[in-house]
């Protein structure tokens, strides 16, 4: 049985993709934050059973759902992977998964994120050691980096099928955003606690 929805329901849905149509990285920007400052609450809440919420933490997952995730990964994904590997056929749509798992992940997504966690947990040491932020960073992400890439590949690469092989381009981060916010639970399950 198919799914019929009312005329109101089409018209709240077509008038949601023309504003994403007409705004994508604005569209990106706060949904991805939204997502992920969600994500983490509802593990906190939910799996942690905490009564209350670590703000910091979740600081770190909003602003990281906005500005790696809304900013850079829409730039990644739908400029420089499209100049790269532009066309919707299989071999460039391939190539775009294999991109964004085996280099965007690995290299940008979890420096960046083992960085700001450690940045928004030690804020004193910006200015006074950041070249010890950014080492304990990396040491972390190298400790953790083959459970933390079998996690992201196993979402991601049937995730990204449909990232660039159906979705239009300014649905993309959308997209990523309601996959994403399954897999941000699972960060925030694995590496949220500052003592993982």
């Amino acid at each position: 049985m198919l799914i019929s929805l009312r005329p109101q329901s089409m018209r709240i849905i077509s008038g949601l993709n023309e504003v994403a149509r007409r705004n994508p990285l604005a569209t990106s920007l706060w949904f991805t934050a939204a997502k992920a400052g969600l994500a983490d609450a509802v593990v906190q809440t939910q799996l942690e059973k905490r009564s209350e919420l670590d703000k910091q933490r979740l600081a770190t997952f909003t602003l990281f759902g906005f500005a790696y995730q809304g900013g850079f990964q829409y730039w990644m994904c739908n400029v420089l992977w499209e100049r790269l590997f532009p066309g919707g056929t299989l071999v460039p749509v391939v190539k775009k998964i294999l991109a964004t798992n085996l280099i965007s992940d690995p290299v940008f997504f979890f420096p960046t994120f083992y960085s700001l966690r450690e940045v928004m947990a030690r804020p004193h040491d910006v200015v006074a050691a950041p070249s010890s932020i950014v080492h304990a960073a990396l040491s972390n992400y190298y400790k953790h980096c083959y459970e933390d890439w079998v996690n992201t590949w196993s979402v991601w690469f049937p995730g990204h099928c449909v990232t660039y092989g159906l979705a239009p381009i300014h649905l993309r981060m959308p997209w990523v955003a309601t996959v994403s916010f399954g897999y941000l639970c699972i960060l925030s399950a694995t590496r949220g606690d500052k003592s993982r």
